[in-house]
Parts: C-alpha cells; structure tokens; sequence
C-alpha cells in the first residue's frame, strides 16, 4: 500500500536528460524526441492539469491570429532542402522567414 507520486518538477530538471537544465533552451526539443514520462508538462493519466487543452487552444489561436496578419516570406531564394528528424522531416535549422503585414481589407456592414 506505498502511495507514489512522481515530482515532476526534478524530472525537467535532471541534467542526464536536459542538459543545463536551468538554461533556457527551446531548441533543446528540436534536437531529440522526449519519452512521454521524459516531459510531463501538464502531469498525465486522469489527473492531468485541466490547463493543457486551453494552452492548445491558445497556441492554436495565437498561431492563426499571427498568420491572419502577415504573410510569412522566406529570407533566402536558395532551395531549401528538408532535414530528416525521426520518421518526419523538418526545415533545415537556419531556416529563416520574414513576416509582411497583409493588407486589411475593409468589409462594408
């Protein structure tokens, strides 16, 4: 009858699995995938934070508002070549785009 709770607060920080842990670092998971019990954002299972379908949401949000406004416009006419991440393929990592507003149209009401 142990009761067991895993403090997920340490397992982000280990420095065997994030190295330099403390460092603010997003690429970080660019570079390898994560194991579901590597990176528990909201926790997990029937108890997981009610949080993570709002924070969805509002990635999802925020990503069409950005793309609503600007068009997104590569910086270099070169070829791009796609990078081989796993069983999927990614844009090469010094891929770099320029946002240009889009023009507003005004509806009539």
């Amino acid at each position: 009858g142990t009761f067991l709770m895993p403090n997920i607060y340490l397992a982000h920080r280990r420095p065997e699995t994030y190295p330099e842990p403390e460092r603010f670092r997003p690429e970080r998971f660019l570079e390898r995938t994560f194991s579901p019990y590597e990176f528990l954002p909201f926790g997990g299972g029937n108890r997981r934070c009610i949080g993570l379908a709002f924070a969805l949401y509002e990635m999802k949000l925020v990503l069409a508002t950005v793309l609503s406004r600007f068009e997104l416009r590569l910086a270099s006419t070169r070829p791009l070549l796609p990078v081989r991440r796993g069983l999927t393929l990614a844009p090469p990592e010094d891929l770099m785009l320029i946002p240009v507003s889009r023009k507003r149209s005004r509806v009539a009401a």
